[in-house]
């Protein structure tokens, strides 16, 4: 998915004249994804050399890590106007269009509040059915679709890896059953 996003992003301007936002917000994001994506490589090196469970979380930190560099790179580098800037959102004068660095860290934000009020599956089938009803603007069927894809395949992948979710409050006074413990 990646390589065939890459190679149709110099399409995405050739659909319209799509304005673009400031440099700040998208690069501010970065910076801030990069930073989790280094904790983690971080935490994850910090289990025992002779436990397995290290590898994979530091192989995609690490990956994820050169990413994060060559995006930043590239932002520094490319001007405002540049396709990576393309903000659809800014388009028009539509009153639900949402504008700069805020409302995506809202959505991050939401996530992890609700993380830790609800545990993560509960909290991410909240933040996908809402994602895609309010960002995406799906019909409240084709949501409650995605939503149950995105849930279905978190739980198989946690199921097949032998891992938990993190729990939330809720977790401590209510005993759920797997995969909501």
């Amino acid at each position: 998915s990646v390589v065939i996003g890459l190679r149709q992003a110099k399409h995405i301007m050739a659909e319209g004249d799509v304005k673009s936002g400031s440099k700040r917000a998208p690069f501010v994001f970065m910076l801030l994804v990069t930073g989790y994506i280094a904790y983690a490589f971080y935490d994850a090196a910090s289990i025992p050399s002779f436990s397995r469970d290290r590898t994979f979380p530091m192989f995609v930190a690490g990956v994820s890590l050169v990413g994060c560099v060559a995006l930043i790179i590239r932002m520094m580098l490319k001007p405002e106007t540049d396709v990576m800037f393309a903000d659809r959102e800014r388009e028009g004068d539509d009153a639900e269009a949402t504008h700069g660095l805020w409302p995506t860290l809202g959505w991050f934000a939401a996530l992890l509040v609700l993380t830790s009020l609800l545990g993560f599956i509960l909290a991410l089938a909240v933040f996908l059915f809402s994602f895609m009803l309010l960002r995406a603007r799906l019909s409240a069927p084709m949501a409650a679709g995605y939503t149950a894809a995105g849930i279905v395949f978190m739980c198989t992948m946690a199921w097949l890896l032998n891992r938990d979710f993190p729990p939330g409050l809720l977790q401590e006074y209510v005993d759920l059953p797997w995969p909501l413990t």
